[in-house]
């Protein structure tokens, strides 16, 4: 289904631009392999324009992390004398990987804006950039040296919106904001604190009303996600941001979605987020076992998410619920009572994924200490949804397995749970709508004119079906076709920064290196 998957901007990198341009940084460009692969036919069209030499920065997932060292190793086969900067969740966690594979210069770990800024400028001005905090480098011995943390930008509103004009492709869905960033809570699977510690900040409410009107007005969004880690921590925030969203007409010219925390749903801000067409509200339920909750250190309980559901049905907003299979200790009763309590919760929308250790997180601590993770070269299997997203005969293995369960019977869950669910005739028909939300498929306009369209849907539900069918077998008959699939060798488990520990100071950037 991936071609019917919109495409948002990377975010992110949107945001670094945007940060670069306001300290005067005037040919920036952009280059998103989900629009277009970089080729060794292609790379010079889109470096043409750039100031010599050039400074990449190339920001990396951990499950792209493969294809990232590969545009690593073209760029420096291509433009000997670049500068190539790393970043990202996954080198903030394993700052080494690329330092050793000789694909970068520096690794910026860490919210990046400032960082970034100061080395540029450094680079460019031929100065040492060495000492600068939150970066990585190789000394001249080829070691790895690790700088101090940076400091957290105090203030979000001191970056700039987004310069949209980077992002002129008609592959793109612009229906995507972050208003905040950081989560407070300490869940093991997250890895999203090496970035941001416990920390929780978050944009003014007129910087918000001001991109959202550039979205709804300029570009002519109808439905916006909010990309806020935890959306409604702060009370006061949502209210003013609510009555401001009212004030401005905004409700009715768009519906907006979020993601946020079960116990962070306080009853006092639904009203609100009714009045200001908030349609869609998403939350990681996990799991429905208590037991694990507390071993995922989720630090809210089932219950309270069994709750919260009930809450957002009486403001009539939509709930989206995500669910992880495979926790460690986790068995195939679990998995039952999970899906139990999903269909006792009876949503708009849920989500099975497979649980998946990343680098930086006490989860992937635990898989290490079990001797059941599994890296497959280039980290590619280190997604997710790849359980959901490929078919049940991948080669591709699961990153982890509990004991007790193989890896066919987490797989057959996982699809199973999914394809059953997605097979109904209400999500079939939020599909072919185009209903937006956490989670949709966009159909092109007028899909049902375009004979072509309709045959590939066609395929892929035949595909789909297929799968869901041997998802029904009993696990032995799976068991054998998988003594037939040619698995990967797993790699040795890197080590990394003790990011469990790190901590962050908030305070203003330094401007002295404008």
């Amino acid at each position: 289904m991936s071609k019917y998957v919109p495409v948002g901007i990377p975010v992110a990198i949107g945001i670094l631009a945007a940060y670069l341009k306001k300290w005067g940084v005037k040919n920036i460009k952009i280059v998103d392999e989900e629009i277009q692969k970089i080729t060794p036919d292609n790379i010079l069209e889109f470096t043409k324009g750039l100031e010599q030499p050039l400074i990449v920065g190339i920001t990396v997932l951990t499950s792209q992390a493969g294809r990232s060292y590969e545009i690593g190793e073209l760029v420096r086969e291509t433009f000997p004398d670049a500068t190539i900067i790393y970043g990202g969740i996954h080198v903030t966690a394993l700052p080494g990987e690329p330092l050793e594979l000789g694909v970068a210069d520096a690794v910026v770990r860490g919210e990046g804006e400032e960082v970034l800024k100061q080395l540029y400028f450094a680079i460019r001005e031929g100065k040492d950039w060495r000492d600068l905090k939150g970066v990585s480098y190789l000394d001249d011995d080829g070691k790895i040296v690790n700088n101090p943390d940076a400091d957290l930008l105090e203030n979000l509103d001191d970056v700039p919106i987004i310069p949209y004009e980077l992002f002129d492709n008609p592959k793109y869905n612009m229906g995507f904001i972050t208003g905040a960033r950081g989560c407070p809570y300490k869940c093991s699977y997250c890895s999203q604190r090496i970035l941001t510690g416990f920390t929780y900040r978050w944009h003014s409410t007129a910087r918000i009303l001001e991109n959202l009107k550039i979205l709804i007005d300029d570009f002519g969004q109808k439905d916006i996600v909010f990309y806020d880690d935890t959306f409604s921590t702060n009370k006061k925030r949502v209210i003013d941001l609510c009555d401001g969203i009212i004030k401005e007409g905004l409700h009715k010219k768009c519906a907006f979605s979020v993601q946020t925390r079960a116990d962070n749903l306080y009853e006092s801000i639904m009203p609100h987020l009714q009045r200001a067409n908030f349609k869609t509200i998403s939350m990681g339920l996990e799991t429905g076992v208590e037991r694990i909750a507390q071993e995922i250190q989720k630090d809210e309980t089932v219950q309270t998410h069994l709750e919260k559901i009930e809450l957002c049905k009486k403001y009539g907003i939509n709930v989206v619920l995500g669910m992880i299979y495979g926790f460690p200790t986790e068995s195939k009763e679990d998995r039952e009572e999970s899906h139990r309590v999903v269909q006792k919760a009876d949503v708009g929308f849920v989500k099975y994924n497979n649980c998946t250790p990343y680098p930086g997180t006490p989860l992937y601590d635990q898989a290490k200490q079990t001797g059941r993770l599994y890296i497959a070269p280039g980290w590619k299997n280190f997604n997710t949804t790849i359980s959901f997203t490929r078919s049940i005969f991948s080669s591709i293995p699961l990153p982890f397995v509990p004991e007790g369960t193989s890896e066919f019977e987490l797989k057959r869950d996982i699809i199973k749970r999914n394809l059953t669910y997605y097979f109904q005739w209400k999500i079939i028909k939020k599909m072919l709508t185009g209903e937006k939300g956490m989670g949709w498929v966009a159909l092109p306009p007028k899909w049902y004119f375009k004979p072509l369209e309709i045959i590939g849907l066609f395929n892929i539900s035949v595909v789909l079906f297929i799968n869901l069918l041997f998802s029904l077998l009993p696990p032995v008959f799976g068991e054998v076709v998988y003594t037939f699939l040619d698995r990967n060798n797993a790699i040795i488990p890197p080590k990394d920064i003790k990011i469990k520990s790190r901590s962050f100071l908030r305070a203003r950037p330094s401007r002295s290196s404008a």
